[in-house]
């Protein structure tokens, strides 16, 4: 159970990056077309190619600084009926769990980063002991 519980815990996290050129410089391309679910495709800004998509769930979008007017035009498209003070609701809790999960997963990579490059300094050392 102890076993379940760890692996339950761990995350991971990536950076995703073109498999043809391996850059980082990605442009998100929002599709949307009435009665299908919101998409996003991913083109590398570099070499032009296709990298990924991803199907968005029903109020599943958070476009952050877009205020509730965009938040409640996600809202109609879901054909969800809900009333004004429930949707201002949402938009306010979705806004600040967004923003948190925003900070915490730019802390982790950054602590993934670091242990990368402690790791890599570690490396480097052993390897001119050896070869020293």
């Amino acid at each position: 159970m102890h076993q379940l519980a760890v692996k339950l815990q761990k995350m991971e996290i990536h950076v995703q990056k073109c498999q043809h050129c391996f850059s980082n410089k990605l442009k998100n391309i929002l599709f949307r077309e009435s009665g299908e679910p919101d998409r996003v495709f991913i083109q590398c800004h570099d070499c032009q190619r296709f990298v990924a998509s991803y199907t968005i769930s029903p109020m599943g979008y958070y476009h952050h600084g877009k205020g509730f007017e965009s938040f409640l035009r996600g809202v109609h498209r879901t054909g969800e009926f809900m009333s004004g003070r429930r949707v201002q609701r949402i938009f306010h809790e979705r806004k600040v769990q967004e923003e948190a999960a925003f900070e915490d997963v730019l802390e982790k990579l950054r602590i993934r980063d670091e242990k990368r490059e402690q790791k890599k300094k570690k490396d480097a050392e052993t390897d001119s002991e050896h070869n020293g």
